[in-house]
């Protein structure tokens, strides 16, 4: 199965693999990438021919984000093509703790109808996200595939 990124830059990266769209966060997301994380999510449920899941990957130091990103999170995330979606804050202590609060609450007023996990960490995540998909499409990527694509993305220098 091949990593297919999508979108990178300074402060984010978008990629595929099988039927999962990969997001990397190094900062909080604006509008403009969250849609395009929307675009790219239509895209990939068109190429894989149905439901996908979002495994997003956001470092601890992110602020949260803006509310008109936040508002646009609520209203199309809840629309899009994803059966599942784990969210993974790397880090420890009171800035991912926070991190993981933010996001609790913003997965509360999203009401998406499919489930949505927090995780702190990439391998908890994968593994619960492939299993989801298994359980809801019947295909989903190997966990291990999975984390092995997120820690060659994370290695990628940024781009500008």
């Amino acid at each position: 199965m091949q990593i297919n990124t999508r979108y990178q830059d300074d402060a984010h990266c978008i990629a595929w693999l099988g039927n999962i769209e990969i997001i990397l966060s190094r900062e909080a997301p604006t509008s403009a990438i969250m849609r395009t994380i929307i675009r790219e999510l239509e895209a990939l449920s068109k190429d894989c021919g149905g439901g996908t899941g979002a495994l997003l990957v956001i470092n601890s130091d992110c602020k949260p984000p803006s509310e008109e990103a936040r508002a646009y999170i609520r209203t199309e995330l809840a629309n899009s093509s994803m059966v599942a979606a784990a969210q993974v804050v790397e880090g420890t202590g009171f800035r991912g703790a926070a991190m993981r609060a933010v996001l609790s609450v913003l997965q509360l007023a999203s009401r998406a109808p499919y489930p949505m996990e927090i995780f702190s960490g990439v391998d908890e995540g994968a593994r619960w996200l492939c299993t989801e998909l298994r359980t809801r499409l019947g295909r989903a990527p190997e966990p291990l595939t999975l984390i092995t694509a997120v820690r060659g993305l994370q290695t990628v220098p940024a781009r500008k």
